[in-house]
């Protein structure tokens, strides 16, 4: 099985600007519900560490590479990404993995 084809997952840390919180909170929200209807999308939790309130973590699984690259061509994400843009204190981190 190539890695194209195995299960992809990603931590992305997202540094929301204090005084945009709210408004990161829900678009963040409404791109996770849209993504949930996406058959490639497996899971998406956005999850905040407790020790580290300023700090804001998604917690991603795609069927497939391919499938999360057909996911960011979205749409509605590329609109929201960009919108996040404004309400983030600095750009979102990804960090990709694959199942062993």
């Amino acid at each position: 099985m190539s890695d194209q084809d195995r299960a992809f997952f990603l931590v992305v840390t997202i540094r929301p600007r204090p005084d945009r919180r709210r408004e990161a909170e829900a678009q963040l929200q409404s791109m996770r519900r849209d993504s949930l209807t996406e058959p490639g999308c497996v899971f998406m939790h956005l999850v905040q560490p407790q020790d580290d309130p300023d700090t804001w973590v998604m917690l991603e699984m795609f069927r497939s590479r391919a499938a999360w690259d057909e996911h960011m061509g979205q749409p509605y994400n590329v609109r929201g990404n960009a919108i996040l843009e404004d309400l983030l204190a600095a750009p979102s981190e990804l960090r990709f993995f694959t199942e062993k």
